[in-house]
């Protein structure tokens, strides 16, 4: 009989743990599994929405039961264009994800602990504020978003309201810079999830953390009093996320693996956590759970060059481009990128080209000389430039922040 309570204890019943649950039970369904979430349900109270190519193959099958609304397409909307991308677009709520994860939990015989806190998390245990002691072979905290410094930030106050009349628009709306800009970049993002049902949200790429909860909730409702007559509130939804620069702080040694937002396993220059947080799923799935530390570590050198690029991007935009006109260079991406660079970049899965051509554009359009001589040599895999923004490696990390 094993020496330890579990095969699996993950700490946190948000995104990231609830995916590699479902993966889990994909790949390795006779496994002992606990989730521990200190609220009274899996997911919170979130929103996640994601792009075809986001999702690696083999992992559709998991996926599709989160799914609660598709699209064949998105649009974009700027002062003086809008565009509609042909890229498959999907979203998964909280309460479907709470439900999935639930159902999948309970059939297997796993350990489920709504409403449990956690004192603190060892490399092999995880001890209770109950003081109960539970052992693992692998443990994961994923515990969500943790102290950024050398970033710029995604902030967003969102309404999901019930419409008195069908929606007029069919597609995502991912960016509707048409409204005043300030703060940063500004823009509403609109999610049709029914004829008569919308998620509304007043988004900003900003210098700093502090959302305006009067103001935004003020522009959602204004917003939504030019679109429809009336309307009733079903949630409230908001949210302050890094975007980052340089790496966080590093996990202790000897501590276990660290994923989601914690980690770093999301993309730094959109914000999207679902691509990342599937591939590490996927990874740590894949492998036994004394294993999962060497594949989750695998995965993130795989990522790193594309993870420093994203980086740079936000050093660009927050350092170097004022906060009134970060709207221009939004626009011309959107205006000037193919769809499969476009599909590539959220996926976080774009080459060298794609690189190039996100940075720089056909032409540039803004001066980026002064930036890269600071920075240095613009080459993919150029050891000056990532140990100059990014640090040396440290000899063990525990998560991809650490990269």
């Amino acid at each position: 009989m094993s020496r330890y309570d579990y095969d699996y204890i993950l700490v946190g019943g948000g995104l990231q743990n609830g995916l590699i649950a479902l993966a889990l039970a994909n790949y390795r369904p006779q496994v002992r599994v606990c989730i521990l979430e200190a609220t009274e349900r899996f997911g919170g109270n979130h929103t996640w929405s994601f792009h075809t190519a986001d999702i690696p193959a083999g992992t559709e099958t998991f996926i599709e039961p989160l799914i609660v609304a598709s699209w064949p397409a998105y649009e974009v909307r700027f002062a003086d264009f809008t565009r509609v991308v042909p890229s498959r677009y999907a979203t998964i709520t909280a309460a479907q994800f709470h439900a999935v994860v639930r159902q999948c939990g309970a059939a297997r015989g796993w350990d489920l602990r709504l409403k449990t806190r956690v004192a603190f998390v060892a490399l092999k245990g995880v001890t209770l504020e109950s003081s109960e002691v539970l052992t693992a072979r692998c443990v994961i905290d994923s515990r969500g978003p943790s102290g950024a410094s050398g970033c710029g930030f995604q902030k967003f106050l969102g309404l999901e309201v019930e419409l008195s009349s069908p929606w007029s628009d069919h597609l995502p709306v991912v960016i509707d810079a048409t409204i005043p800009q300030d703060d940063g970049f500004h823009f509403m993002y609109i999610l049709p999830l029914a004829p008569t049902r919308v998620l509304v949200e007043d988004t900003y790429f900003s210098d700093g953390p502090e959302l305006d909860h009067k103001s935004a909730l003020a522009r959602v409702e204004a917003y939504l009093t030019r679109r429809a007559v009336e309307w009733r509130v079903l949630r409230e939804e908001s949210g302050v996320l890094p975007m980052p620069w340089q790496p966080q702080s590093t996990p202790a040694a000897n501590g276990p693996l660290v994923g989601g937002y914690a980690g770093g396993w999301f993309h730094p220059a959109t914000g999207y956590s679902f691509p990342i947080a599937l591939r590490l799923a996927r990874a740590v799935a894949s492998v036994c759970p004394e294993a999962a530390y060497r594949a989750a570590m695998a995965l993130a050198h795989r990522l790193y060059p594309r993870l420093c690029f994203a980086r740079l991007l936000n050093w660009l935009l927050f350092k170097f481009v004022p906060p009134d006109g970060r709207r221009q260079v939004f626009s011309r991406l959107y205006r000037t990128l193919p769809p499969a660079v476009l599909a590539r970049f959220y996926a976080l899965e774009f080459t060298p080209a794609d690189a190039a051509r996100i940075l720089l554009g056909r032409p540039p359009r803004i001066d980026l000389l002064r930036p890269l001589r600071r920075y240095g040599s613009l080459s993919w895999f150029s050891s000056k430039r990532l140990k100059h923004l990014h640090g040396h490696h440290p000899r063990r990390p525990h998560s991809i922040r650490s990269l």
